[in-house]
């Protein structure tokens, strides 16, 4: 039966390795189709079960009898811990203990194991004189015990239990690998040794970590053997993905008819899952340092950081030559490749490949990448086939300069150029640098020795780095902690090496001022005609040299019933500042001078409109809520 389940199995595998995917299976629809619930036990400890001796005189136990035939039923029932149905008036004999069910038919000389007619059997052979050791050394036999009988005693060896031991995991699928479930594979076959005649009646269970995976419920007494399939018949990988989700180690808990088990404790190995294919949508350009031995792919959509490039689908041609050269992938000599980012590949070149390429000249050279499958994993898993062999210029990766032409652009609703306020929700920068030296590289955006942004996608023909300081949804709230304080920015540009150079030349100053400037309230007007200024008492103003936005302001004569508001013109309109926190001080330009020359000496009032009073240099303002008319007194 054991070497059944084994071609069984061998078949199975050979069926799913041979067969398309398109092709359907047939469904299993055995009786006792593997169920792969889990369940969960309570058994605590994890110890080898000895092997028993149990002895049973012959007086002091029952018999059934048939005729010659004696059964006696203690060392059955007790020693073989099987129970006994005996029909008297239909001589039948049904004995079961596990998943074995044994009927002897004594009238008919028939004998069935689960339903199997039994042709192997020497019970009746005419020639066998002592009927009752042959009836307990056959059942002994079922049940993978020993039976060792004499004319008064019957001793019954009961077996231990010992670990399942030699786990063997194969994986069926179109991309193999030891050990390891991948995006191909469809079904996993698991075998493990036991000791036969331990476990017979009793069933076995395969774990990944401590998910229960599959089951085997069938042990005869002479297996040395389990087996295990996750296959129902028809097996996807989206069936196993369901079943084994996540890897671990691999046991397997053999149990004996009692339904007391062990699990293997020795070598057993671990499953690693990965269904997860490298993904690469597309290639765009490239770079190749000769000196160094590096070639540099830019590509857009890449999968994880670390997965494998197939370095034997790059082919570098140079047109001037007129030759090509395909990279190789031996393990001492050839190129290796992996994914850096989801921006960038960075191929390794052999020895070999160095010397390949040694008379190839780096300014005039294009890389093919052949169609197939680009990139691969640990676990087997493959890329997208691209269906077309493509073709990218490469650049000479040069030697490293620093970036130059540092510009910051800020966004906010009251932007000023270089200065970050109240307003100002978040910034962008750019840097030009050199095509090709920073290819697979990155570059990092300073204000003052703090680093606020990273640009980490630089192609081989990118002539600028770019920065923001943008998560998609920017505050200023986020920005303050982004760049609490201003500074010298500069851009430092790393090459694929991780070597770097920073701006120097031109780099700007960034103002950064996120206090808004404060008035509490203003008490009282006096205007100097002969000085020609405006004193307004106030409380609570903010920084001395904030900003007094003049064209707020407006001069009543109620004599004339005439009005005049200020002008900000930069040579002959008006201009204000914060002179204290009690003082504004206003000074009235030639022009607004001119046109309050006629307005009386008496009954004068100046208006404080609403809007904007008070501005700093940042770019930040005071908004006065509310119209508010003084009387203006006029000192002479």
């Amino acid at each position: 039966m054991n070497k059944f389940k084994k071609t069984l199995c061998f078949i199975l595998a050979i069926m799913l390795m041979l067969t398309p995917t398109s092709t359907a299976f047939a469904k299993n629809n055995k009786k006792h189709k593997q169920n792969n619930k889990k369940q969960e036990w309570v058994q605590k400890d994890n110890k080898k079960i000895k092997k028993k001796k149990k002895k049973f005189k012959m007086k002091d136990t029952s018999v059934i009898k048939y005729g010659r035939y004696k059964l006696p039923i203690n060392p059955v029932t007790k020693g073989m811990g099987a129970k006994i149905d005996y029909n008297k008036k239909g001589a039948l004999l049904t004995v079961e203990k596990g998943n074995f069910t044994i009927v002897i038919d004594f009238k008919n000389e028939i004998i069935t194991v689960n339903g199997k007619k039994d042709t192997n059997s020497k019970i009746f052979n005419q020639k066998n004189k002592n009927k009752t050791i042959v009836l307990i050394k056959y059942l002994a036999e079922i049940f993978g015990m020993k039976a060792d009988i004499d004319d008064d005693e019957i001793i019954v060896e009961v077996p231990g239990l010992d670990y399942p031991r030699n786990i063997e995991i194969t994986p069926i699928g179109t991309n193999v690998k030891k050990n390891t479930l991948n995006s191909s594979t469809k079904a996993m076959i698991v075998t493990a040794s036991i000791k036969a005649g331990q476990a017979t009646g009793g069933r076995a269970e395969l774990y990944v970590g401590s998910r229960l995976v599959a089951r085997d419920k069938e042990i005869l007494a002479k297996d040395k053997s389990v087996t295990f399939t996750t296959s129902d018949g028809s097996p996807t990988n989206a069936e196993l993905k369901a079943l084994v989700p996540t890897g671990g180690l691999v046991t397997v808990r053999l149990y004996n008819a009692e339904g007391k088990y062990v699990t293997s404790k020795v070598a057993n190995p671990t499953l690693v899952v990965d269904y997860v294919d490298p993904k690469i949508k597309s290639i765009s350009s490239g770079s190749i340092d000769l000196t160094n031995g590096q070639l540099y792919i830019d590509v857009t959509g890449a999968g994880a950081v670390g997965d494998k490039v197939d370095v034997t689908k790059l082919v570098i041609y140079d047109k001037d030559l007129s030759k090509n050269y395909r990279l190789t992938n031996s393990e001492k000599t050839g190129s290796s490749g992996e994914v850096k980012s989801e921006n960038l590949l960075l191929i390794d070149l052999g020895i070999k490949d160095k010397l390949g390429l040694a008379n190839f000249d780096s300014n005039n050279m294009y890389l093919m990448v052949s169609k197939g499958s680009l990139l691969y994993d640990d676990a087997g898993n493959k890329s997208y086939n691209f269906t077309d062999d493509q073709m990218i210029p490469l650049n000479a990766s040069l030697s490293l300069h620093a970036p130059t032409n540092v510009k910051v652009k800020t966004h906010g609703t009251n932007t000023k150029e270089n200065t970050l306020n109240t307003t100002t929700t978040h910034i962008t920068a750019t840097a030009s640098i050199i095509p090709g030296q920073a290819s697979g590289g990155k570059a990092e955006l300073y204000v003052g020795n703090k680093l606020v942004a990273t640009d980490t996608n630089i192609k081989a023909s990118d002539k600028t780095v770019s920065f923001t300081t943008s998560d998609g949804t920017p505050t200023n709230r986020e920005l303050k902690e982004i760049i609490p304080k201003g500074g010298t920015v500069t851009v430092r540009l790393y090459n694929a090496n991780g070597n770097y150079l920073v701006s120097k030349a031109e780099n700007p100053t960034l103002i950064v001022d996120y206090v808004v400037p404060k008035l509490t309230s203003i008490s009282s007007a006096t205007y100097v005609p002969a000085t020609n200024k405006i004193y307004l008492e106030v409380a609570g103003a903010g920084d001395v040299g904030d900003f007094v936005v003049v064209t707020k302001l407006s001069i009543f004569d109620s004599n004339l019933q005439k009005s005049y508001t200020l002008t900000n013109d930069s040579k002959t309109g008006s201009s204000g500042v914060v002179n204290s926190s009690k003082s504004l001080l206003i000074n009235i330009g030639s022009a607004d001078q001119l046109k309050l020359s006629s307005f009386g000496k008496t009954s004068m009032f100046l208006t404080i409109n609403e809007g904007v009073l008070l501005q700093d240099k940042a770019g930040n303002t005071y908004t006065n809520m509310a119209v508010q008319v003084l009387p203006l007194e006029i000192v002479k």
